[in-house]
C-alpha cells in the first residue's frame, strides 16, 4: 500500500504542481498547507518527490530590502496514513534564506528544526501526524493578539488606547503611563518591519522590566517620567505576513520624513501635541532585528533640522557605555545621520533635538541573551535619565 502510494504522488508530482502555481493552492493528498492564521504567508507550493515539497517566498512587492518571512500550519491530507518526514525546501525569491525553521503545536511554545542552507533555499525535515497539526515559522508568532493581551497585562496605572487605524482599518494600539502633563516622556516603538521578532521580543522584556521593576531607580523613574509604548507600529504588515512593507508596499522605517502612511502620521500627530500642550520628549528607541546586534545612534555633535542644539549629546555615548559593562557580550555602536533617510531616529532628533536609538537584535541572538540585555538596557538607561 505505502509503494504504491509513493508511486502515485511521484507520478502526480507534475500536476501538483501545474495546479499550486496556477492557483496558490497548497493541498496535497498527504498535508495540507494552510495559511488562515495573522502573519501566515507562502506564495506557491509543489510537490516535488513523495513526501518532499517546495514553498515558494515571494515579496509583496518591489524594490524591497529582503527578508523573506514564511509562517504556516502543516496539516495531515486523506492520504496520510502513519506518521511520515516531510521535507520541505523554502525558494526564497528575490532574497536570500535569512529566517531560520521553527515548529510549534500551539503558536506559543517553539523549537528549532535541523536545516541546511544554499544561497535562497532552505531545507528542513517536519514530523507529521495524522492527527496533529504543526505550525511552522522563520520566528516565533507574535501578532496583534498577543500585543493586545500584553498591553493589557501592564499596570492599570496607566491606559491602552488607539492612536487611530492603519490602511486597513487595524487598530494602531498603544500603552501611555503619564505622571504629569509636564513631565518628560519617554518613547518606544517597534515592528516597523513585520518579520523582526527579535526586536519585539526585545521591547517585551524592555518595556515589562521598565514598568514592573520594583527597584528603587525603577519606582523612580515612573513617578517622574511619562512613558509611551507603541509596540506594533505596523499592524497591516504583521498580519499580512509581509517582508518589510505596510498594506501599501511603503517602508514604515523610510517615512518618516514623508509621513504619508498612516501609521507615521498618527504617531508624529500625538507626540506633536504632547511637545505643543507643554510636554517633552526626551528620548525614544526603535526595536528592530538584523543580522546581529547592534545599535544605531545620532552622533553626539548632530546639529537637528530645527535649529536647535541636540540636547544631552552624550547621553547615548554614556548609556551604551553603561550597558556594555553590565553584559558579558559586545555592545556595538554605529553612529549616523542621513536627513533624507526617513528613519524614526533621524526623525526624532530632527524634530524634538533628542536621542533616539535604533535598538537591533540578531535574528539567531539566543533568547535568553534577549532578555538580559533588555533588563540591563532598561536599568542603565533608567540611570542615565534620572541624572539629567
Amino acid at each position: 500500500m505505502d509503494f504504491l502510494k509513493r508511486s502515485l504522488y511521484r507520478g502526480l508530482a507534475g500536476l501538483a504542481f501545474a495546479i499550486a502555481g496556477a492557483s496558490h493552492a497548497c493541498d496535497f493528498a498527504e498535508v495540507r498547507f494552510v495559511t488562515d492564521f495573522d502573519t501566515a504567508r507562502l506564495d506557491g507550493c509543489e510537490q516535488v518527490a513523495a513526501d518532499k515539497y517546495r514553498l515558494h517566498l515571494r515579496p509583496e512587492n518591489l524594490p524591497i530590502n529582503p527578508s523573506p518571512w514564511y509562517a504556516f500550519r502543516m496539516e495531515a491530507g486523506e492520504g496520510l496514513m502513519a506518521d511520515t518526514t516531510i521535507e520541505i525546501v523554502l525558494v526564497s525569491h528575490n532574497g536570500p534564506a535569512r529566517y531560520t525553521p521553527k515548529v510549534s503545536l500551539d503558536k506559543k511554545r517553539w523549537a528549532p528544526l535541523p536545516y541546511s542552507t544554499n544561497d535562497n533555499r532552505m531545507r528542513f525535515n517536519v514530523q507529521l501526524q495524522p492527527e496533529r497539526a504543526v505550525y511552522v515559522a522563520g520566528q516565533e508568532i507574535i501578532d496583534g493578539t498577543v500585543y493586545a493581551d500584553w498591553l493589557a497585562s501592564l499596570p492599570a496605572t496607566g491606559r491602552v488606547f488607539e492612536l487611530g487605524a492603519s490602511t486597513e482599518q487595524r487598530a494602531l494600539l498603544a500603552y501611555e503611563h503619564r505622571v504629569d502633563q509636564n513631565a518628560p516622556w519617554l518613547v518606544l516603538i517597534g515592528r516597523q518591519h513585520p518579520p523582526e521578532v527579535t526586536g519585539a521580543l526585545a521591547m517585551l522584556s524592555f518595556t515589562n522590566t521598565l514598568m514592573f521593576a520594583d527597584t528603587p531607580e525603577f519606582v523612580k523613574f515612573r513617578d517622574r517620567f511619562n512613558i509611551l509604548v507603541v509596540p506594533n507600529m505596523n499592524p497591516d504588515g504583521v498580519a499580512r505576513g509581509n517582508w518589510r512593507h505596510t498594506s501599501n508596499g511603503v517602508d514604515l522605517n523610510r517615512d518618516w520624513r514623508a509621513r504619508k502612511e498612516p501609521e507615521s502620521k498618527l504617531l508624529h500627530d500625538y507626540l506633536t501635541a504632547l511637545e505643543k500642550a507643554g510636554s517633552e520628549v526626551v528620548f525614544a528607541l526603535d526595536f528592530h532585528s538584523t543580522h546581529n546586534n547592534i545599535y544605531y545612534t545620532m552622533p553626539p555633535e548632530y546639529e537637528p533640522e530645527n535649529g536647535e542644539a541636540l540636547q544631552n549629546p552624550m547621553l547615548v555615548r554614556n548609556w551604551l557605555n553603561d550597558l556594555a559593562a553590565a553584559v558579558p557580550w559586545e555592545v556595538r555602536e554605529k553612529p549616523g545621520h542621513n536627513p533624507s533617510s526617513g528613519v524614526f531616529k533621524q526623525y526624532v532628533a530632527d524634530n524634538f533635538a533628542v536621542h533616539a536609538v535604533t535598538y537591533e537584535v540578531g535574528d539567531t541572538t539566543d533568547r535568553r541573551e534577549i532578555v538580559q540585555t533588555a533588563d540591563a538596557a532598561a536599568l542603565s538607561l533608567v540611570t542615565r535619565l534620572l541624572a539629567l
